[in-house]
Order: structure tokens, then sequence, then C-alpha cells
């Protein structure tokens, strides 16, 4: 893996040390090209002056027929030629009816052998009255040569003759050559810094990869806990965000995970812990009746009402256990509706009639609003009220009577069970609501010790709480608040 990293930081720093040398290189021919028309195109215009210039002072002199005078021009002529390098011929044109004359040139194109295709064009298109200019090799001249011709006319207007200007072109080619020499460094220059800059970014590239490597390979091998620390606004910053998610929905399904696996093992250690007791009891019982040491009728009759209610205990501890399970399942859904906590309260206290009435207990439901509503499992609910009710019964005084009070205020309805009997001590308030726990002060009453716990699971998971009240003396309530909806 580390080995296609380092390959991509050389792909990365290649491609872009290519890319800016190519683009250098490129724009250096082009330029190097301009440079070139540039200064072969001055050099043109300079020597295309020096023509025109000496094609106007020819012409002035045969007008005035000045052929005296003209020989000191001439003179000075060779002079200013040899100064700027470059040789001025002029020459008459032997197709025209009057050429010019000899006094008025400096060489006898009669005795001028021309060997050059290139140069008798060029003479010709003079003589023909039009300017005209060629560059290349000269083997008179043994280098590069520019050579341009321009007419010369009398008074007439006539093409008499033609002035040529040679001109030597080695110092513009060094020019040209040296110009190449500073593209050529600036080519190097470019590509040392394309690398140092492409290293770089290259190492800005590969290292957040590298780290984003690392951490998958730790979660891989199980440590989902890893953060990349990698704060970028761009696609690897965005990837490493990325990582970062995966890593906490990793360690949230590990934790969610862990404690299923625990729901699971404390659910078979409970009901292995609290069925012993029942089932040992059960099996003396049924060893006793079975091997005949009972014979009154009345006796073994109370052994098998004794095994009916241990068999009962059992099927209600197990029913607490699932719905506990089920509660503490996070992906146990509710059912959820809108519901009235009034009429919901009244179909509970209609369950609890038969044992009201063993004991000669009385229920008072007293309520403000008619439409107390909030939104939850109607089963759920009433399992709620049906485990604070059962306990109400089960500790409380015969000949006496449970208060259930339904108040709702703008965000919450709170709905409290009274009974007057066995008070529960403060001490034991928070410790009530605890699996299998049994107060001090409960009268030996039969019960698993897990409908509280239930009832507070269901509170949670309807975002409400519960909570006790005693005077320790008689009377208990308990309280529970649930979210209300508006109608």
């Amino acid at each position: 893996m580390e080995f296609v990293l380092r390959k991509i930081f050389w792909r990365v720093g290649i491609y872009f040390a290519l890319a800016l040398v190519s683009l250098t290189a490129v724009a250096g021919l082009v330029f190097t090209r301009f440079n070139r028309h540039n200064i072969m195109g001055v050099y043109k215009e300079e020597l295309k002056s020096i023509a025109q210039s000496v094609s106007e002072r020819v012409s002035d002199a045969v007008t005035g027929d000045d052929s005296k005078d003209f020989f000191t021009y001439l003179s000075a002529l060779k002079d200013f030629g040899e100064f700027r390098n470059t040789d001025i011929w002029i020459l008459a044109n032997p197709s025209a009816d009057e050429p010019l004359d000899e006094a008025y040139t400096n060489v006898d194109v009669r005795t001028w052998t021309v060997e050059e295709e290139a140069m008798k064009a060029l003479i010709q298109a003079a003589c023909d009255g039009k300017t005209r200019s060629y560059s290349g090799y000269d083997s008179i001249y043994g280098m590069d040569m520019m050579h341009l011709a321009t007419p010369v006319k009398n008074a007439r207007g006539e093409n008499v003759g033609l002035v040529l200007v040679n001109g030597e072109m080695d110092y513009r080619q060094g020019s040209v050559v040296q110009y190449q020499k500073y593209m050529f460094l600036s080519v190097i220059t470019a590509l040392l810094i394309s690398l140092l800059i492409a290293a770089f970014f290259s190492q800005q590239l590969v290292r957040p990869i590298i780290r984003i490597k690392e951490i998958a390979l730790r979660m891989a091998e199980g440590e989902y806990a890893q953060k990349t620390e990698i704060r970028r606004k761009d696609e690897l910053g965005m990837l490493a965000d990325s990582m970062d998610i995966l890593s906490e929905k990793l360690v949230e399904a590990e934790k969610f995970r862990d404690d299923l696996e625990q729901n699971r093992r404390d659910f078979f250690s409970n009901v292995s812990h609290e069925l012993r007791t029942p089932i040992t009891v059960v099996k003396g019982y049924a060893e006793t009746l079975a091997d005949g040491y009972v014979e009154d009728e009345a006796k073994r009759k109370e052994y098998y009402d004794r095994i009916l209610n241990e068999c009962a205990g059992m099927e209600r501890l197990v029913s607490d256990l699932l719905i506990l399970s089920k509660m503490q399942n996070p992906d146990f859904e509710l059912d959820k509706e809108v519901l009235n906590v009034i009429a919901v309260m009244q179909d509970a206290l209609r369950s609890m009639r038969i044992l009201m009435a063993e004991k000669n207990i009385v229920s008072v439901l007293d309520y403000e609003d008619e439409c107390s509503l909030i939104e939850g499992d109607y089963d759920r609910i009433r399992q709620l009220f049906l485990i604070l009710l059962q306990n109400a019964v089960k500790y409380a005084d015969d000949d006496t009577e449970i208060r259930v009070d339904i108040r709702r205020s703008e965000e919450l309805i709170t709905v409290s069970v009274e009974d007057t009997g066995i008070p529960v001590l403060k001490s034991e308030w928070d410790t009530i609501f605890e699996k299998f726990y049994r107060g001090n002060n409960n009268g030996n009453k039969d019960g698993s010790g897990l409908g509280l716990m239930v009832a507070r699971h269901i509170c949670d998971r309807h975002h409400g709480k519960i909570w006790v009240t005693s005077d320790e003396v008689a009377k208990t309530c308990f309280y529970v608040q649930l979210p209300c909806v508006k109608e």
C-alpha cells in the first residue's frame, strides 16, 4: 500500500513537472519565433529605409544632372555601408530605355554574374518597379545575408536602375541564439521550481491518505474509536469526515451489541436465579404428593394450591422479564398514537375491580380536563397504570380507598396513585425502581421485584418520569409525568 502511495507521490510530481515544462517550452518556442520574426522585421525595415533613402538621392542626382557631386556621395555611401556592416549597390536597369548612367552606379550589372535564382528574381522585381527582399545563405559572402532591392526612377518615372542593400545577419542570428539560451535556462529553472512545488503538494495530498489508511487498518482490527484529525475543505476532508462518522457509528454499534449481549446474559441469569426457589418448592411438593406421604385430603389440597401459587408466580416472573427485556431493547418500537390518559386509567381501573373487591377497596378518580392527551403506546401506558394500581392494592389496608388524580399543565400531564397502607421508607424512594428490589417494610408480600422497573422503562420510552413519596406512616403516592400534546 505504501508503495502505491509513493507512486501517487511521484506521479503527481512528474505530471505536474511535465505539464509546467511543456507549457514553458511551448511558450518559449512561440516567443522565440516571435522574437526572431521581430528582429528580422526590424532589420528588414532598417535596410528598406537605407535603400529608399539612397534611391531618392540617386533620383534627385539624375534629375538635376549632378554627376560631379554624386561621386563624393558614393564615397561617403561606401563608408556608411562599412559602418553599418552592409554593402550598398547601385545598379543600372539594362532593360530600360535610358539606363542609369555609370556615373551614378558603383556596380556594373553587365560584368556581374548572378548565379542564385533568388537574387535574379530580386533584381528583376526591382527593375519592374517593386521593392522586394529575401534572406538566406549567400555563397558570395559565405554567410547568412539579407538582401533588399528597390527601384530608382528618373524624372519621367521610368525604372532606370535599382539600389541593392546587402546586410549581414550574424549579429541578429546571435541575438536569437542568445534569446534561445535564456529561454532554455528559464525552462530548466521552471522544471526545478515545478519539482519543488509538486513535491510539496504531493506531500499534502498523500499525507491524509496515509492517515486514513492507518485509521482504516485499526478499525479493521476492532479499534473503532479512532479519529483522523484531518480538517480540510476538499474531497479528502470529506473522506476524512466520513471515516470519523463511520468510527462513531461503529462505536455505537459495538456498544449496542455489548448492551444486547449483557441484556441476554442478565435475562438468563435473572431467570435462573429467580426460578430456582419456586421450582425447588414445586418439586418438593410434587415429590411429597407422588410418594403418597400426604393422606389427608385437606393437606393434599393445600399442597396443590401451593404448587399452583408457585406456578402463577413463575408465570408472572417470566412475563415481567420478557416485558423488561423488550423495554431495554433500543430496537423495540412503540405503537404510538394520541391517547386520552383518563380513558386509559378508567380501563385499568375496570381491570382491577375484582382484586379491589377482595380487600373491600374502592377507587376514586379525579381529573380537571376531560381531554388530557398524550402521544403513546396504549398497551404500554395501560400496563404502567396496572402496575401502579396492583402495587397500591397489594400494599393497601383493607377497607381503604385508592385515590387517582390526573392534572394537566401547559406541557405535562401528571398522574398520581395514592394508597393507605404499608409506607415506603425515604431511603428506598430511589432504589425501589431497581431490578428485583423488595422493600424492607413490604410486609413479605409476594412479587417478582420487576414491576416498578418495568414502569420506569415505560416512562423513559415515553420521555416521562416516575417517582414516589411517602409519609413513612401510612400513605404512599406514586407520580407519573408525561408530555402532553395539543388537541
